[in-house]
């Protein structure tokens, strides 16, 4: 009976099992340098500048992009203008038609103070009646002040009264019955009628004011006094 013999391993000369061994006539290719192998040597052209590096250009980007738009404020002001200048002169050149004076005259709402003749115009405090009064003549005695006054209702019935203070002093005086002739009855004055009197004030000698009040105590006008 015969025994397997053991296979030499690769210390007996033999090649290894599957191994097969390179043909006639082969050899390794040359290095192109000391221990580099053969590679292409062209050179890479660098990257355009601005140009990221693994990816592709970016456009350009300028501030005036991001600017926000005109406003068209200035245009609209400049419009509105030329509109209003526009109508202005057309109102100016345009002829209005004559209006009659005797059919736009209208009676006053209201009386007005601002009746021709002497005096200076007052309005009562409520508006509804008018007139005029003023000084004839003025005397200073020891005693006081005494003056002649005329009120006149232009609009009546006007009630009055009077008073007066000095123009230093701040203490107002009422006003008594004069010395001398014509005194005043104290009623009231119609319209178109006229009353005069005499008054005295106690006031020491010096610029004063006198006033003319409704007989309630309400102010209607003053006059200066000279001392």
């Amino acid at each position: 009976m015969s025994q397997e013999q053991p296979t030499a391993g690769p210390s007996g000369g033999q090649p290894p099992t599957g191994s097969t061994p390179p043909p006639s006539g082969w050899a390794p290719a040359p290095l192109s340098g000391p221990g580099r192998p053969s590679v292409d040597e062209t050179p890479t052209p660098p990257p355009a500048q601005g140009q990221a590096l693994g990816g592709p250009a970016l456009p350009s980007v300028t501030i005036e992009e991001f600017a926000p738009p005109r406003s068209r404020l200035p245009l609209l002001v400049a419009l509105v203008a030329v509109v209003v200048a526009g109508l202005i002169w057309a109102g100016t050149t345009l002829v209005a038609p004559r209006s009659d004076p005797a059919a736009s005259a209208s009676p006053s709402a209201q009386p007005s103070a601002t009746s021709s003749g002497s005096g200076l115009p007052f309005v009562t405090p409520d508006e509804r009646r008018t007139g005029r009064w003023e000084i004839l003549r003025q005397q200073w005695t020891d005693s006081g002040l005494e003056v002649e006054i005329r009120v006149m209702a232009d609009n009546g019935p006007i009630s009055y009264s009077f008073m007066a203070f000095g123009n230093d002093d701040v203490q107002a005086t009422a006003s008594q019955p004069g010395s001398q002739s014509p005194q005043f009855s104290g009623m009231p004055i119609e319209s178109g009628n006229q009353e005069t009197g005499w008054l005295f004030f106690p006031l020491q000698r010096g610029a004063s004011t006198i006033i003319l009040l409704t007989a309630a105590g309400r102010q209607m006008s003053a006059l200066p006094v000279s001392g």
